[in-house]
């Protein structure tokens, strides 16, 4: 038996400790979300926008372990930035540079792996539509949940809420990318 293996670590690719975590912040997360419906109720707004942060806590931790698989769904389509650009996501991403956002999540993103700035401004956007995926996943499972439920105001709450904390930002991240590969190709 090897050290690491004798200390608990994964002899390849990513450490134990990564997995280890990830399977924590989903029980919790998911201890979380059942307790505020036992405690808050599923129909409370205030459950709604509980969820939704429990659901971003989740993505932190298990969007860099799924960021690599089916990369092909980083591929932004030519037409997509317009489509977005037609529901908001376009003047949202213009309103969070004039508050601050963007220039705090470039400050993020510096310090992502990769040779060139380029390089870590990419992986950022890719992190970052990754995990906002698996909390819309969360956001559609649960509102699925709530609806079998017969909590159908609780699922629109919880829907509509998910669609701002996480549909929004994945449209942002896609149109960053497209902008940032298209000119770099330049």
């Amino acid at each position: 038996m090897t050290d690491m293996a004798r200390n608990g670590e994964h002899t390849g690719g990513t450490p134990t400790h990564v997995y280890v975590t990830a399977l924590l912040s989903v029980v919790l997360v998911l201890g979380l979300t059942v307790a505020g419906w036992y405690f808050i109720g599923p129909d409370h707004i205030v459950y709604a926008v509980i969820v939704q942060g429990g659901f971003t806590f989740l993505g932190l931790f298990l969007g860099p372990l799924l960021v690599d698989t089916v990369r092909r769904r980083y591929v932004v389509a030519a037409r997509e930035p317009r489509i977005y650009a037609v529901l908001g996501a376009d003047a949202l991403r213009r309103f969070l540079g004039r508050v601050g956002w963007n220039r705090a999540i470039d400050s993020m993103r510096e310090q992502e792996p990769g040779r060139t700035r380029l390089e870590r401004q990419v992986r950022g956007t890719e992190l970052s539509e990754t995990g906002h995926a698996v909390g819309g996943i969360a956001t559609v499972l649960l509102a699925m949940a709530a609806a079998i439920a017969n909590h159908l105001v609780g699922a629109g709450q919880i829907l509509l809420i998910g669609i701002l904390v996480h549909a929004y930002p994945i449209m942002i991240q896609r149109i960053v990318r497209n902008r940032i590969l298209r000119h770099s190709r330049r």
